[in-house]
């Protein structure tokens, strides 16, 4: 398992989870899901989450940015497939929150990656940085 934690702390519990299937355009020429993909995941995921909070995610309301995102890749995955993405939080700063995925292939109840991505609330009017809306922070409360 990728150490993305500090202090090699277990991940705390997800806070929510999709299911996504995996379409045939997923793939590459190789054959599997291209490494695009498994990001393509996480963000289909955090994005849902988002709007199931009630927050807005389109201007003229600030917008998410990732500050950071990693995936680190366990099993391959091919069409057709179907997984099921657990989000998990981790760090909440001022303006940012650290999110962690664990991807599993759901016909083989396998792991198949799990990565991070650090996100930030961004004013684009302002051009900066702004406080974490008050539905996410009553979320991990």
């Amino acid at each position: 398992m990728i150490q993305m934690v500090q202090n090699d702390a277990p991940l705390p519990p997800p806070v929510f989870k999709s299911v996504i299937a995996v379409r045939w355009g997923d793939m590459d020429a190789e054959g599997h899901v291209n490494n695009t993909g498994y990001f393509r995941f996480m963000e289909e995921t955090r994005m849902q989450w988002v709007v199931h909070l009630g927050i807005p995610t389109v201007p003229p309301h600030p917008v998410i940015v990732l500050l950071n995102a990693a995936c680190h890749y366990h099993s391959p995955l091919t069409y057709p497939a179907t997984v099921e993405v657990s989000l998990s939080l981790g760090r909440i700063g001022r303006t940012s929150v650290q999110t962690y995925y664990a991807i599993e292939h759901l016909e083989i109840r396998q792991q198949c990656a799990e990565g991070f991505a650090t996100l930030v609330w961004y004013d684009l009017a302002a051009k900066k940085a702004i406080a974490l809306p008050p539905a996410l922070r009553v979320e991990v409360s």
